[in-house]
């Protein structure tokens, strides 16, 4: 089943999706830049993550709702939680840390998304023209896979209808938006990109190894190549940045134990695969019966 056109006299319902944990810090200059948008939601949810500050009243006043996330935070869990309480056509998710600046955003993305075909459309993250705007399954087997996700759930749209089917994989440790939509573009749906500026809000620990390893993970699972510079001349990158004190050597560095690690998987499963056919083959062959005048 395929979502249906929306006529053009129509427009989807609209819902944010905010997850926050102690974010009074940055809420203020997000929601303030939500007010800003030519398009109003029609709904805004926070799910809280054992908040101790003032986040969930800064949702409230905004008009939004919030609902409670008991456990551990967990990105794909915290976010199938919420959209399990948001009942919009569309659902826009924003982290706390992520600022609107262009007012036409949101207008925009929804436009993005009367394709039928569309999953999702998100920001991008730089200007980088490695992909196209429409990305489609056969761009991904052409191109490969990048350290940097299609499609971001820092500030991206999803056709909910969409996610009814096929949920956020709640076994990953990050990047569940990038598999989600990996796994949407394989069944013939695309994910749209929009070149408009936003500010990030957050600073955090460097995670180029975790990002790296997901990327050549995906790359396997789905039968994709990875695409970068290499082990050949990801070391020379490595090198030069070394020598120059450039901060883009631990980029390289984490690329290359990632690709170290995704490579010996690789030859312990064929290992593993190998042993299994040998031992298959052998039973096999002993259970074949006797010729009765050998």
């Amino acid at each position: 089943m395929t979502a249906a056109a929306l006529p053009a006299t129509h427009r989807p319902s609209v819902g944010v999706l905010i997850r926050f944990s102690n974010s009074g810090e940055t809420l203020p200059e997000v929601l303030a830049a939500l007010r800003r948008q030519t398009l109003w939601p029609d709904a805004i949810l926070g799910v809280d993550s054992r908040s101790q500050d003032l986040s969930r009243q800064l949702i409230e006043a905004a008009g939004g709702t919030v609902v409670r996330w008991p456990h551990a935070y967990e990105h794909s869990k915290v976010l199938n939680f919420g959209l399990k309480h948001l009942d919009t056509d569309l659902v826009l998710i924003l982290s706390s840390h992520t600022v609107l600046e262009d007012a036409t955003t949101l207008a925009r993305m929804v436009e993005a998304m009367r394709d039928p075909l569309t999953a999702c459309v998100s920001l991008k993250w730089d200007a980088d023209a490695f992909y196209s705007d429409a990305v489609t399954w056969q761009e991904l087997m052409a191109k490969g896979l990048k350290f940097g996700s299609i499609y971001s759930n820092s500030m991206g749209m999803i056709r909910r209808h969409f996610w009814t089917r096929e949920a956020f994989d709640e076994s990953l440790p990050t990047s569940e938006d990038y598999a989600w939509a990996i796994s949407l573009l394989k069944s013939g749906h695309v994910c749209r990109r929009l070149a408009l500026p936003f500010r990030y809000k957050r600073s955090g620990h460097n995670r180029d190894y975790e990002f790296a390893s997901i990327v050549f993970q995906f790359a396997r699972t789905n039968g994709l190549k990875v695409a970068w510079l290499g082990v050949k001349n990801s070391v020379k990158a490595w090198w030069r940045a070394t020598r120059q004190h450039d901060e883009a050597a631990s980029m390289h560095r984490a690329r290359l134990k990632a690709w170290f690690h995704d490579r010996l998987l690789r030859l312990r499963r064929a290992r593993v695969s190998k042993a299994l056919a040998a031992d298959a083959s052998s039973r096999s062959a002993g259970s074949q019966p006797r010729d009765a005048f050998a």
